[in-house]
């Protein structure tokens, strides 16, 4: 009887510390870490670099006429892209905050697939626009070089045709 009585406490004593030892022990992954994540999507940039780099060098690669309006409409949607990704890297830096830092530029033609071939006008209406947001981000940007550098060579910066 009395081994039966420390044969139980001694289980008992072990289910306690049991239970103990696991409330130590996390249930589950804390979360994200950001320097993994950081790390990460590092890695997508490198890879993105290297698809640029290995395809511009592919054997039958061929330049798109630059006239033809599908090409137009992909370098536009190209440019609105590019636009966007200057201002957050502005934004980020904590540069150029009253233009760069807003809502990304999304015109509803940006998602148009590769196949649709807008009109001409329907291609110049869509620069035109891009044109002013371009312009804004770029006037204050070249405004700010401007008052950086000594009045005879402010001529120098951001000149354009």
């Amino acid at each position: 009887m009395k081994l039966r009585a420390i044969v139980l406490a001694l289980a008992l004593a072990a289910c306690g510390q049991t239970s103990e030892q696991q409330a130590e022990v996390p249930t589950g992954p804390a979360g994200p870490d950001p320097a993994t994540l950081n790390i990460e999507i590092g890695r997508y940039g490198a890879m993105l670099s290297q698809v640029n780099d290995l395809s511009m060098a592919r054997p039958g690669s061929v330049e798109p006429e630059g006239t033809e309006t599908r090409d137009l409409a992909r370098r536009l949607r190209e440019a609105v892209w590019n636009y966007n990704i200057q201002r957050s890297q502005l934004c980020a830096k904590g540069l150029f905050t009253e233009v760069a830092c807003g809502s990304a530029y999304e015109p509803v033609w940006i998602s148009e697939p590769s196949t649709v071939e807008p009109t001409l006008a329907e291609i110049q209406s869509r620069s035109d626009a891009l044109g002013t947001e371009v312009q804004t981000l770029w006037g204050a940007v070249c405004d700010d070089a401007k008052s950086r550098v000594p009045e005879e060579e402010r001529m120098a910066v951001c000149p354009m045709e």
